[in-house]
């Protein structure tokens, strides 16, 4: 009997591999009622389908990140911007000794809107920023209590009470990084969008209370780097020069300012993601 043997087994076709989709990280900076703004920018992202994979805040930023990142609809977050008061975020801080006000009802407050007490609740990965005025270094939460590290995020010096963990005096973010692009570059952020609304002052806009004049100062303070703008894919800033830091009563019109610039921001973001343009859009 002979055998013929053959040589040269067809080979098996090659199998498709997916290609990863570079993290979309969204970037949120401090700015105290301004943070209004991101919630306008957010309505418009959320009104497209564009959901980041991360999300990074400072401060108000850090709040409006955490709803993100919870899930929240913008909608019921611009409905608690707008109902807000100070005198139902903070009272006086009789016993302390670094601060004017203690920040039990702002915690309850952030716990109700967020809707989550741990970041292991939370549908997205998130990071909040605060920082550390024992060592002046930036403290960044991504574990543990929201509500702790919301506040803390949030504490300004001197005004709302800082949060101690760890040997740690953490006090608001924006003191050393109010618009955290290198945390979102840490968390493994393939693109980033940062939305910043502290842009300088433009010699128009008049501090009008304590608080006014505090958050102002903060402000020059806080700028961004910008080697640290260079690392974002897009940076958003609504037109906020001549708005308010602490004054509630102007929230829909910081909202409005948000919505615009995500609106002009939409052809850029849609390039940038690969994302084609409706039909009809211009």
């Amino acid at each position: 009997m002979k055998f013929t043997w053959r040589f040269g087994w067809r080979s098996k076709p090659p199998v498709a591999v997916e290609k990863k989709r570079p993290l979309l990280a969204l970037v949120l900076g401090g700015g105290s009622v301004r943070a209004a703004a991101h919630v306008g920018v957010l309505s418009v992202l959320e009104r497209e389908g564009i959901r980041p994979d991360i999300v990074v805040g400072t401060s108000g930023g850090a709040i409006v990140g955490a709803c993100v990142a919870a899930g929240v609809p913008m909608s019921e977050v611009y409905e608690y911007f707008k109902s807000a008061r100070w005198k139902d975020l903070a009272r006086p801080s009789w016993g302390s000794r670094l601060s004017m006000l203690e920040t039990d009802p702002l915690g309850a407050l952030l716990e109700r809107v967020v809707q989550a007490r741990d970041f292991g609740q939370l549908g997205l990965s998130f990071a909040a920023v605060a920082t550390d005025v024992l060592t002046g270094t930036t403290y960044t939460f991504t574990e543990g209590s929201l509500r702790e590290a919301l506040v803390a995020s949030s504490a300004i010096p001197g005004l709302l009470e800082p949060v101690r963990r760890d040997g740690r005096l953490l006090v608001d973010g924006g003191v050393t990084d109010n618009l955290p692009i290198d945390v979102a570059c840490d968390l493994g952020a393939g693109r980033i969008v940062a939305v910043d609304i502290m842009p300088l002052p433009d010699g128009t806009f008049e501090p009008q209370s304590v608080r006014d004049m505090l958050l102002l100062s903060w402000s020059i303070i806080e700028r961004p780097t910008v080697a640290q703008l260079a690392r974002a894919d897009l940076v958003i800033t609504p037109d906020l020069a001549r708005a308010t830091f602490s004054e509630f009563s102007q929230v829909e019109a910081i909202h409005q300012t948000g919505v615009q610039a995500a609106e002009k921001a939409l052809p850029e973001l849609r390039s940038i993601l690969g994302m084609k343009a409706p039909t009809g859009s211009t």
